[in-house]
C-alpha cells in the first residue's frame, strides 16, 4: 500500500471527515488492509512500521471492542494544565563560567495547542525566530511537510518573513488560541525577557511546533468525552511525532520531545501503543522524551482492589453527581487473574453477574434510570499480560453506583479501575473508596521515557494533585520531580502568567534535559547522548529530603537539581 496515495485533497479530507473512522495498524497486521477498496481508505505513514488508516465508517460495523483491537482504536488525550529554575539547579547551569548550558544545538519539540510565534520569547536578538518548524494540522489551506497528507507545515523562513512583515498573521495564520502550547514551550525554551523577570530553562534550544487537530466527535462519544473538552487522537499525535524526528533529522540536531498532554485510559503499564513509540524514540541515539505524571492524584479517579480467601468479592462505588452525560470506566488485572463484573444502579437494579465470552458484547438498559451500559471483555490484549474490562454508562443518573468484581480462575489477586481525567468529564465522578497512587497519566509509565512528578518549590511539598506511581506492575514511576506550582510562562499576545500544573514542571524538565544532552554531547569522545545517559545523570544528583524513603510513588528519586547531578560527577 505504501506510495498508492499521494496529497491529493480527496485523501486529507478522508482524514478530516466525520464519516471516516482512524485506525492505527501496527506493521505485524498490515494484512488487515487486503481487500479493503483503496477509494474508502487512505493510509498515513507513521514512524516504526506503523500506519494511520482512515476508513469510511459506512462499511464498517459498529466501533466496540469486540470487532477491533483496543490498540488500533485511538485513545483521546488532553492537556496536563497546569523561583522554579533556580529549585531546579538549572539557573546555576546557565550562569556557571565553565558551563553555561543554554541548550544550543538541541532541539525540543512540542504536541500542544499551538505557538504565538510573534511573542519575543520565541526570537532571537536580531528579531528573527528560533522556531524551527510549526505544524499545523488544523489549517488545510496550504502545503502539508513532505510525507504527511494534512494540515499546514510553516517553515522558518515563513516564520522570519511574517515575523518582518506588517501583519504576520496575513501570511501565517496560526495561532494558539489557548495558550498552553505557547506557555509550555516558552518555560522549556523560552529567551530571556528584555526586564529580566522571565527566562526560560533552554533559553538557545531550536523550538518545534506540532499543533494538534482535535479529536473526531465519533471518538469522544465512544469513550464517552465532554463534548467542550480539549482532546486530541492518539493517530495525530503519533503523525506529531514522527514530523518532530524528520525535522530533527534534517537538521542532523538532538532532539528532546515534551508531552505535556495525557490521557487515564490503559493499562498504565507502560505497554499502550504511544508509550511503547515513544519508548522507541527514547531508544534512538539523540533522542530523550519527558513526560508529566498528570494531574489526577486527588481526583479520587482510581480503585485498587484485592482479593483474599476471606473477602473474594470487592464493590468499587462510583458517585455520579448532576448533569453527568456519561463516561467509561476501565479495569485491568493481570492474567491468569480473570475478574467478572456485575452493576448496580442506584435504584438498586442489578445486571447480575456477566459472564466472561471471548467476543461478548454486553448491552443493558435499567429498566428505572433507564441508563444504558455496555461491558465489553478482553482477555488478549496485543503486547499485554493484562485482561480489561471494558465499561460504558450512557444517561448516566446521578448517584452511587456499584459496579462488583469477582475473580474467576484464583482466590487471590488484585486489579485496578480507572475513571476519565476530571478534563473529560462533564460533571462529578469519583470512587468513594479511591487510591491516589497508579494515578499518572499515560504514556507516562513507558520504560524508557523519563517520567515526571511535580512539587511547590517554595514549601519543598509534592503537590496534592501531582499524579503517582508506580505502574501497574510495581516499576518505578516517577523518575523524580520538578517545580510544578506558581510557574511563570508566555501567554499569547506578548504577555506572561503563572501556572500550576504538570505541564509547567513537564516543561522544566524537558528544557533541563536539553542542558543535560548539550552537556554529554560535549564530553570527549561522547558522539551524542542517549535518553538513558540523561536520565542517570538526574537521577544521581536528584535532592532527597530528610525522613523520606526514596525512590517513591511522588517524588520518584527525588527531585531535580542538574547542577548538583554535574556537581557529583565532577568529584567522582
Amino acid at each position: 500500500m505504501k506510495g498508492f496515495f499521494s496529497l491529493e485533497d480527496r485523501c486529507k479530507e478522508k482524514i478530516l471527515s466525520e464519516d471516516y473512522w482512524d485506525f492505527i495498524i501496527s506493521p505485524y497486521r498490515e494484512d488487515e488492509l487486503e481487500g479493503v477498496d483503496t477509494e474508502k481508505m487512505c493510509i498515513q505513514e507513521l514512524d516504526f512500521g506503523y500506519k494511520s488508516v482512515s476508513l469510511d465508517s459506512r462499511m464498517l460495523l459498529p466501533l466496540s471492542l469486540r470487532q477491533y483491537w483496543y490498540g488500533a482504536i485511538p485513545k483521546c488525550y488532553t492537556l496536563l494544565d497546569m523561583q522554579p529554575l533556580d529549585a531546579a539547579g538549572i539557573i546555576t547551569l546557565q550562569n556557571y563560567p565553565t558551563l553555561q548550558l543554554m541548550g544550543e544545538g538541541i532541539m525540543i519539540g512540542f504536541l500542544d495547542t499551538g505557538i504565538d510565534y510573534t511573542h519575543p520569547v520565541f526570537c532571537n536578538l536580531d528579531g528573527t525566530t528560533r522556531i524551527a518548524g510549526i505544524w499545523d494540522q488544523t489549517i488545510q489551506d496550504g502545503d502539508p511537510p513532505e510525507g504527511f497528507l494534512y494540515g499546514t507545515e510553516y517553515t522558518e523562513e515563513r516564520i522570519n518573513a511574517a515575523l518582518h512583515s506588517e501583519s504576520p498573521q496575513e501570511l501565517i495564520s496560526s495561532e494558539d488560541t489557548d495558550g498552553h502550547g505557547t506557555f509550555v514551550a516558552s518555560v522549556a525554551a523560552g529567551s530571556a525577557e528584555s526586564s529580566g523577570q522571565f527566562l526560560g530553562a533552554a533559553p538557545e534550544a531550536v523550538i518545534a511546533m506540532v499543533k494538534l487537530k482535535p479529536a473526531k466527535k465519533y471518538l469522544k462519544e465512544f469513550f464517552g468525552v465532554a463534548e467542550d473538552a480539549h482532546c486530541y487522537q492518539e493517530n495525530d499525535i503519533l503523525a506529531g511525532l514522527r514530523y518532530l524526528n524528520e525535522l530533527a533529522r534534517r537538521r542532523e540536531m538532538p532532539l528532546v520531545i515534551c508531552m505535556a498532554i495525557g490521557t487515564s485510559f490503559g493499562g498504565h503499564n507502560g505497554d499502550s501503543l504511544l508509550a511503547g513509540v515513544l519508548d522507541g524514540y527514547a531508544l534512538l541515539r539523540n533522542r530523550c522524551v519527558v513526560t508529566g505524571t498528570g494531574n489526577e492524584a486527588a481526583q479520587r479517579h482510581h480503585y485498587y482492589g484485592t482479593f483474599t480467601e476471606a473477602q473474594n468479592i470487592r464493590t468499587a462505588e462510583i458517585r455520579v453527581g448532576e448533569g453527568v452525560k456519561g463516561f467509561v470506566t476501565e479495569l485491568w488485572s493481570t492474567l491468569p487473574n480473570i475478574v467478572t463484573v456485575s452493576i448496580t444502579s442506584p435504584s438498586g437494579e442489578r445486571t447480575g453477574q456477566i459472564p466472561v465470552r471471548l467476543g461478548y458484547l454486553f448491552d443493558f438498559v435499567f429498566a428505572f434510570e433507564r441508563t444504558a451500559v455496555t461491558v465489553e471483555y478482553r482477555l488478549l490484549q496485543e503486547n499485554s499480560d493484562a485482561q480489561l474490562v471494558f465499561i460504558r454508562l450512557q444517561k448516566a443518573v446521578p448517584g452511587i453506583w456499584k459496579i462488583e468484581v469477582k475473580p474467576v480462575m484464583q482466590p487471590k489477586g488484585e486489579f485496578h479501575m480507572w475513571l476519565p481525567m476530571k478534563e473529560f468529564l462533564d460533571g462529578e465522578v469519583y470512587f468513594l473508596e479511591s487510591n491516589p497512587d497508579t494515578t499518572f497519566t499515560e504514556p507516562a509509565g513507558g520504560e524508557h521515557t523519563m517520567t515526571v512528578s511535580y512539587y511547590n518549590s517554595q514549601e519543598n511539598t509534592v503537590d496534592i494533585n501531582s499524579g503517582r506511581g508506580y505502574t501497574r506492575d510495581e516499576r518505578i514511576k516517577p523518575d523524580y520531580a520538578a517545580p510544578g506550582v506558581a510557574v511563570t510562562g508566555a501567554v499569547p499576545g506578548g504577555g506572561f502568567k503563572e501556572r500550576t500544573g504538570s505541564s509547567a514542571a513537564t516543561a522544566i524538565a524537558a528544557g533541563g534535559c536539553a542542558l543535560i544532552m548539550k552537556w554529554i554531547s560535549d564530553q570527549p569522545g561522547a558522539g551524542g547522548a542517549s535518553a538513558s545517559q540523561v536520565r542517570n545523570v538526574i537521577v544521581m544528583g536528584a535532592q532527597k529530603l530528610p525522613a523520606i524513603e526514596y525512590p517513591n510513588t511522588q517524588w520518584g528519586y527525588g527531585t531535580m537539581n542538574l547542577y548538583h547531578s554535574l556537581d557529583i560527577l565532577r568529584r567522582l
